[in-house]
């Protein structure tokens, strides 16, 4: 049965609500086989949904509402999520990558075990969070504030670093970047006000 609508990319169409959500989850055997892949969800109240394993790539989650919602296992790469509320979400064992992200909150959100890989993450206030066993790799964490944050068992192999982020971080079997790989030059530009992870 296709749950998605025609057109799928065409962020035109208005923005599925949560009833339209809840119903398209009603029609499929568990959360982990409902696909909102590229849908348009500016705006959504998806707060404390169960949306675990879903299929969330490339989806429109400009100014979402996801506190406190259940994401641990979703793909969420590509996914856009500017001013996106993630509040107390669960994303552990969740993938993001390439995401558009500026100004998201992650205040209380659980990101262990999660692939954060090719995430633009510069000055980002991640302080307190948990980041354990995560994949940050190709990652740039320069300026970040990390605090606090628990890295225990993170790979950072190939993160961007300048090296004084780490300062205060829970390092515990990490994967540290080389010398060299914590001073490589991003062509991204700087951008002055990150979002909140704290």
């Amino acid at each position: 049965m296709d749950t998605q609508r025609p057109g799928g990319v065409d962020r035109a169409l208005p923005a599925l609500t949560r009833t339209e959500v809840e119903l398209l989850l009603s029609k499929v055997a568990g959360t982990a086989k409902l696909d909102l892949s590229f849908q348009n969800l500016q705006r959504c109240n998806l707060s404390y949904m169960d949306l675990r394993g879903a299929n969330l790539r490339g989806a429109h989650l400009q100014g979402a509402n996801l506190r406190g919602t259940t994401l641990c296992d979703a793909d969420l790469q590509e996914a856009h999520l500017d001013h996106a509320d993630l509040d107390g979400a669960d994303l552990s064992r969740a993938h993001l990558g390439e995401n558009e992200a500026d100004r998201v909150h992650f205040h209380g959100a659980r990101l262990s075990y999660a692939t954060l890989r090719s995430l633009d993450l510069r000055e980002f206030d991640l302080r307190g969070l948990d980041l354990s066993q995560t994949d940050l790799n190709e990652t740039d964490l320069r300026g970040a504030l990390l605090q606090g944050t628990d890295l225990c068992g993170a790979d950072l192999s190939t993160a961007l670093l300048h090296g004084p982020e780490l300062h205060g971080a829970i390092l515990y079997r990490g994967k540290l970047p080389l010398p060299r790989q914590r001073h490589r030059i991003s062509e991204k530009p700087r951008i002055s006000e990150r979002s909140t992870f704290t």
